[in-house]
């Protein structure tokens, strides 16, 4: 029983690990102190992951009794999924999702925020910042030459947790999802000043991928890239209302545009 258990939990969970974030709310009075904003993301390009019929899996686990035939679908599932995700990584090489989500993210703060926002462009040209924009932690003094170099007395960090596409198969409908830790720190001594943990899901409509999940072409991957680049803006929209700056449209409306 407990070696059952233990497999539906590999089942329910492969590549779902969480990541703990200490919801931090922006306070309005830290406005006074900020002049000029960098926002940086990580330079590796993120995974994207592939889950495609875990509900089927599940089922077929919990109608074999015996353990080792179990043990051969946990693998087999295992198997498939990352096999998946190696072909749709593999179309999807030109897209950077936490780029993406970073030149959304510019653009709608350059039109709500009353600060001066330094463009992704000049971020990626400064070298300082270029070694800096990784997901290894950081002391309060790294963030003091990006300030330097770049002239910003604020740093936004973007780091892209997981995303991709869920297809649980005969229980509930395919969807994309994107998964973020978001924070903002004040250069001079590094004090955390916001910070956030953001899943964005878009559920699709019955049939809407199509995915032939034995070939994957060019046309899927690029329906996958339009999926996403949505699901970018979506999210960036909803970063900007939760450091407290009117978006360009309510959430709820375009949550509403998205789906259609």
């Amino acid at each position: 029983m407990k070696m059952r258990l233990f497999l539906i939990m590999i089942l329910t969970s492969l590549g779902c690990a969480g990541e703990q974030v200490t919801e931090i709310p922006f306070q309005k009075e830290e406005l006074r102190n900020i002049g000029k904003v960098a926002i940086l993301c990580p330079n590796e390009r993120p995974d994207l992951f592939m889950h495609v019929a875990g509900d089927d899996h599940l089922l077929m686990s919990l109608l074999t009794p015996a353990i080792i035939p179990q043990l051969f679908l946990a693998m087999s599932y295992y198997s498939t999924t990352r096999e998946d995700s190696q072909r749709f990584n593999s179309l999807t090489f030109d897209m950077h999702i936490g780029h993406v989500i970073r030149e959304y993210l510019y653009r709608k703060l350059q039109r709500s925020a009353p600060f001066s926002i330094i463009s992704p462009e000049e971020v990626e040209a400064c070298r300082v910042a270029h070694k800096l924009q990784g997901r290894e932690a950081k002391a309060p003094g790294d963030y003091e030459p990006i300030g330097r170099y770049l002239g910003a007395d604020t740093i936004v960090e973007l780091f892209v947790l997981s995303y991709g596409v869920k297809d649980p198969g005969m229980f509930s409908k395919p969807r994309t999802i994107l998964k973020v830790r978001a924070s903002m720190r004040r250069v001079r001594d590094g004090t955390l000043l916001w910070q956030t943990k953001m899943v964005q899901t878009l559920p699709q409509t019955e049939g809407a991928f199509g995915f032939d999940y034995e070939r994957y072409s060019e046309d899927d991957a690029k329906l996958l890239k339009e999926e996403l680049d949505k699901l970018a803006g979506v999210l960036a929209e909803r970063l900007v209302e939760a450091i407290g700056f009117r978006a360009q449209l309510p959430t709820a409306r375009l949550l509403k545009i998205a789906n259609q």
